[in-house]
């Protein structure tokens, strides 16, 4: 069953201090140089991750299956074709035990469900843990979801075909957050200090330039497609900022460019590529970080948002259980007793986030940069995953949602562990909250509008849901 949408409690605010204002507009970024219009104008294709290709079931050596405890169904042409096998031969037996009609109303994409045997595990899968109906019938018999899962495909807003993966399968997480930098663009990954995010933003901002002569009304071009792409993964390798205040500009980019929308004309599309030059420049020169230097991090605050989105979903037991562990495991990181309130909480949680969880990101800075990369990908922010609705700032909601808990999630973790915190807990954490998360869309709507909820919106609030405690930024000394 899915939950009701209901509107939250609302926890107290903290005190948040002012963030001053300092955007694009302001005089205080500089031009960029002069751009040669006379180049001949290539319509480039933006490099798209290749770990979809590269996924490969490892089946019966898999610690999460995606054939237990979870709620399988079966589209229409699925169920029909599994009517047709013989009632007498085994599967048969199992179709007809196992397999039933949901009712009305059923869709032809959800028309049916198998229903788990006794150890919640999929009736077909065989004692060594394979697909007994890939194996008996070939994989054109599977369902389109068994066929497809974990990769996700759909079309960008060009319409060009693009697959990425769910989290949710194990394999597929190590795959995407343990990524070596095979997809990273702009030579982001480099560590050292010969690299210049600057001259890389520039670029971008170069190119949407370059992109104006093109732009008309509101529609998206691959071109233009690849410089807003460009841009969000430029900055979120850029480790001149901690992770928090790159996911905190983002923030304040989709905000800007949600004002933008609001009357599309025929000049639509050349404002949105002006102002994501202007953001280019923002970044480049580390223009805001005096300004977030002024704002900490608000751990209640995370905490309450945390919580709140656990209790949401904790009520599905099914499907949760390696979750509710992780869970546990974090509470006695955080410090938690009954009766106490993320205020109570927040002293343990951020002295577990700074002497254990940021030395470890600071080691590890690629893992939640990968997971932040694959977030965007996935979502299709500043779109949302339905290409016809251009609504960024709520997109980044359910985006900034779900990273929030996750990190905090993480330093909870990582102050249970202490110094035996590992890479392979992080990709579990990641791993289960995915299962539990992504594919429910009743929750999916509740968590993008959760910030909404509690009046976290502001960019003054959002800096305090993002930023650190103890700020990581291994490359600061590039922006001296």
């Amino acid at each position: 069953m899915f939950l009701v949408r209901r509107t939250p409690n609302v926890t107290p605010r903290p005190s948040i201090p002012v963030l001053p204002t300092i955007l694009p507009g302001s005089g205080e970024i500089p031009e960029l140089p002069a751009v040669d219009h006379t180049s001949p104008l290539r319509e480039e294709v933006f490099p798209y991750p290749s770990y979809a290709e590269d996924f490969h079931c490892i089946g019966p050596q898999c610690e999460d299956s995606c054939c237990k405890a979870w709620d399988l169904r079966l589209d229409q042409a699925t169920y029909e074709r599994y009517q047709w096998i013989p009632a007498e031969s085994l599967l048969g037996r199992t179709v007809a035990r196992s397999v039933r009609m949901l009712a009305e109303p059923r869709t032809e994409q959800e028309y049916a469900r198998i229903l788990l045997n006794d150890a919640l595990e999929c009736p077909f899968l065989t004692p060594e843990s394979w697909c007994g109906i890939q194996q008996t019938l070939g994989e054109e018999a599977l369902s389109h979801t068994c066929r497809t899962y974990p990769r996700i495909e759909r079309q960008s807003p060009t319409g060009r075909q693009e697959t990425t993966l769910y989290l949710s399968c194990p394999e597929a997480a190590r795959l995407v957050l343990l990524a070596s930098g095979s997809e990273k663009s702009c030579d982001s990954q480099r560590e050292d200090s010969e690299w210049c995010a600057e001259a890389a933003y520039e670029a971008v901002a170069v190119k949407s330039k370059l992109r104006m002569a093109e732009a008309e009304g509101k529609e998206i071009s691959e071109g233009i497609l690849g410089a807003m792409r460009g841009f969000l993964q430029v900055l979120l390798r850029d480790r001149r900022y901690s992770v928090g205040e790159r996911v905190w500009l983002m923030g304040v980019f989709a905000d800007r460019l949600q004002a933008e929308i609001r009357n599309v004309d025929a000049k639509s599309v050349q404002r949105w590529l002006e102002l994501l030059g202007e953001f280019c420049r923002l970044a480049g020169t580390g223009t805001l970080l005096p300004a977030l230097d002024q704002v900490a991090g608000q751990p209640a605050m995370q905490l309450a948002l945390t919580l709140r989105l656990i209790n949401l979903r904790l009520d599905r037991v099914m499907n949760s259980l390696r979750f509710l562990d992780d869970v546990k495991v974090f509470l006695d990181g955080s410090g938690y007793k009954p009766g106490k309130t993320p205020e109570d909480l927040a002293p343990a949680w951020q002295r577990a986030e700074e002497q254990y969880f940021a030395p470890w990101l600071e080691a590890h800075p690629w893992l939640l940069e990968n997971y932040l990369a694959h977030a965007v990908e996935r979502s299709g922010f500043p779109f949302m995953r339905d290409w016809n609705c251009f609504e960024p700032a709520t997109s980044f909601h359910a985006l900034c949602t779900h990273y929030v808990v996750i990190r905090t999630l993480l330093a909870g973790l990582a102050g249970a562990h202490g110094d035996g915190f590992r890479v392979e807990d992080a990709v579990r954490l990641v791993q289960t909250y995915s299962r539990m998360m992504d594919h429910h869309a009743e929750f999916q709507a509740a968590s993008a509008g959760m910030l909404a909820d509690a009046n976290w919106t502001d960019a003054g609030s959002l800096a305090g849901l993002l930023l650190e405690g103890r700020r990581i930024r291994p490359n600061a000394r590039a922006m001296a």
